[in-house]
């Protein structure tokens, strides 16, 4: 059987499988739809899928439900998995993350009970897990794990373990604590907690936020002692909840009014984070004026000053802390032995009053006047111009204020990427894009998915790259289809977004296009994509490019790139993981040139390629066919017999069959 009746033979396949599926023989439309979807065409394999769903299939209704989710097409997901999650472990489970994921967490909690009451037993560690994280219910959640590690789940055993250390911690820091109000010591209250300041906890409280409750009661209880470092400890705590940032808050200037200076910067960090810098400053010049100053205070103070081209305020606090003498200074320290982050904000000061184009223009300063009574006598315009001219003068505060007048979104946008700009927390500068995003504005939805990107926020990030992408954004589209094909199993969704991408004029997706369309057959397709890599310096187009055209019988073009590609090779992109092996071009240009009996230029290829590769199915093959056609039967049999058993290509056990016969006949003969 030669290659063309290999394809012929597939092609026979795909027909009797189409066939039995139209006719709805039973279990065809499943087999019909995992053979699309192994030749890569998800698309066409998605109705066969549902078919088969739609008749009780529920590991179809999951099948679909994952393509759907790794779309980010979450409605679609739910409804497939909500389909058959009334009857199907995997399904409840599925749907159960899926909710998990979106934010609800009661209609995780349902449905991983669902699942783990039809035998599911990933569904009964998750769920256990999760009653955990949500309300503190640990010894409930032990005896579920328990339950579900001796039904084989070995990552239940190891989340018991998890929950169990909490546990143990909470009640030893209890009982810390317990003896210090029993004292009425406020500072053996306070370090009774200091474990939980240890950044080693940090992971406790994100995955199991219960734990944060139990932390603010344990610090208010601290409090109550009289410690007020633990007012504003607690103070943290409640606001990593957004929704309650304004009694956190309340908690920190209660403690700064007991006097407490460390009140003052953790009140300063909000308003930073939030963009307030008004705010900030007035709290950071609190703590850094206190008796004990707070450099850090300070440091910020300089931070906030530069930002506003306030250069010489900048330097004032930045220099403030290097004030003490030390015996060891370098004496040609210009910086007075200042800690490596003030130096660093001192020499930013030193090279922006270097570069006048950092530097506030006199010109739009002499116009703010006029600028500011055309707004407050104009329109959103007026009010736009005046705030852009604020913003680009660096009164970033003022900025603020009259883009949020403004209200448009446009205006909004723009603000929020002054906060960005200014190190404000990106998670809470989402409203500030969304208008503009809403309004069709593809950067805009891409700057959202940066943030989700930063926050590993997986699933919001997924949901803005595609807006931004539909909206016509080219790296938002090249990082769906990237995102996809790292993913698997959908290489059409991955390619088409590469295309998109490509349209946009990015040079690496119109590579990827190019390859994906070789990959699937799609040679004429891919030419073009290929050619506009190899024009923008990525090499390893050339390969995939010969390799087209000589599919397509351009033998003597794809001669050209394949030549190409070997002399560029060592530029190839390297493997991308550990069992990867960088491209190599010489196989595909020795098997053209032993095609065309060539044999004397292919063997020097061939002689290469398996002294690098001793073990090469290709290069075996080809020094088979070249030891056939020159008479040296003994050398053809060694080199198909290495390769017999692994190799896919029913032309080489047919190839070493005859050749053994031949040897047989000499033998027999002689």
């Amino acid at each position: 059987m030669t290659h063309g009746e290999t394809h012929e033979h597939i092609r026979d396949q795909e027909a009797e499988l189409a066939a039995a599926a139209e006719a709805g023989q039973d279990g065809a439309y499943r087999a019909y739809a995992a053979f699309l979807g192994k030749s890569g065409r998800m698309d066409q394999a998605l109705p066969w899928w549902a078919k088969a769903a739609e008749h009780g299939d529920a590991d179809a209704a999951r099948t679909l439900a994952i393509c759907h989710k790794d779309r980010w097409e979450f409605a679609e997901a739910e409804r497939w998995y909500r389909s058959a999650a009334d009857r199907d472990g995997a399904c409840a489970f599925g749907l159960a993350t899926l909710l998990k994921e979106s934010g609800d967490q009661d209609g995780a909690q349902e449905w991983y009970a669902r699942g783990a009451a039809l035998g599911h037993v990933q569904s009964l560690t998750n769920g256990a897990v999760l009653k955990a994280a949500r309300h503190g219910a640990f010894a409930e959640a032990q005896a579920q794990l328990d339950e579900a590690a001796e039904l084989g789940d070995r990552k239940a055993a190891s989340a018991r373990q998890v929950i169990e250390n909490i546990v143990d911690d909470l009640e030893l820091w209890e009982g810390r604590l317990a003896r210090a109000e029993a004292d009425g010591d406020a500072e053996a209250a306070f370090e009774a907690l200091s474990p939980l300041r240890d950044p080693e906890y940090a992971g406790m409280f994100t995955y199991y936020p219960s734990t944060i409750r139990a932390a603010e009661a344990l610090y208010a209880r601290a409090a109550a002692v009289g410690s007020h470092q633990a007012l504003v400890e607690q103070a943290i705590l409640v606001a990593r909840d957004s929704d309650r940032i304004e009694e956190a808050r309340a908690l920190a200037v209660r403690a700064h009014d007991l006097g407490y200076s460390g009140a003052a910067y953790v009140l300063g960090v909000w308003a930073f984070e939030r963009g307030d810098q008004r705010t900030a400053e007035h709290w950071f010049e609190t703590a850094a004026a206190a008796p004990d100053g707070h450099d850090y205070a300070r440091f910020y103070l300089g931070l906030i000053g530069i930002m506003q081209r306030r250069l010489d305020e900048a330097e004032r606090w930045l220099r403030l802390t290097g004030d003490t003498e030390d015996e060891d200074q370098d004496e040609d320290d210009q910086y007075g032995g200042l800690p490596k982050m003030f130096v660093e904000q001192l020499e930013e000061i030193a090279a922006i009053r270097a570069d006048p184009a950092r530097l506030p223009d006199p010109e739009l300063a002499a116009r703010l006047p006029e600028l500011r009574a055309a707004a407050e006598s104009g329109g959103a315009e007026e009010c736009f111009a005046y705030a852009d001219a604020l913003d680009r003068l660096y009164r970033l505060p003022d900025a603020a204020d009259w883009y949020r007048r403004t209200g448009t979104p446009r205006a909004l946008l723009e603000l929020g990427r002054m906060l960005q700009d200014c190190q404000a927390d990106e998670t809470l500068l989402v409203p500030y894009f969304e208008p503009a995003a809403e309004a069709g504005d593809a950067g805009a939805a891409y700057s959202i998915a940066g943030i989700h990107t930063h926050a590993k926020n997986e699933r919001a990030a997924g949901i803005w790259t595609l807006k931004a992408a539909e909206l016509g954004h080219a790296r938002a589209a090249w990082g769906v289809g990237w995102t996809s094909e790292e993913r698997g199993g959908d290489p059409q969704f991955a390619e088409r977004w590469y295309v998109r991408a490509a349209e946009g004029g990015l040079a690496r997706p119109a590579f990827l296009a190019g390859r994906s369309m070789v990959r699937w057959g799609r040679y004429a397709e891919a030419e073009r994509w290929l050619v506009r890599a190899w024009e923008n310096d990525i090499p390893e187009a050339a390969y995939h490019l010969g390799r087209a055209l000589r599919r397509l019988g351009r033998t003597a073009e794809a001669e050209q790139w394949l030549r190409r590609a070997v002399e560029r090779s060592g530029d190839f992109d390297p493997p991308r993981g550990p069992l990867e092996r960088r491209v190599d071009p010489r196989p595909e240009l020795a098997e053209l040139l032993v095609e065309a009996a060539r044999d004397e230029e292919a063997a020097p290829l061939v002689a290469d390629i398996l002294a690098e590769y001793p073990g090469h199915l290709a290069g075996h093959r080809l020094a088979g066919r070249l030891a056939r056609r020159r008479g040296d039967l003994a050398t053809a049999e060694k080199h198909f017999a290495q390769i017999e058993e692994r190799d896919s290509d029913p032309g080489t056990r047919m190839s070493l069959r005859d050749i053994r016969e031949l040897l047989a006949q000499v033998t027999h003969e002689h």
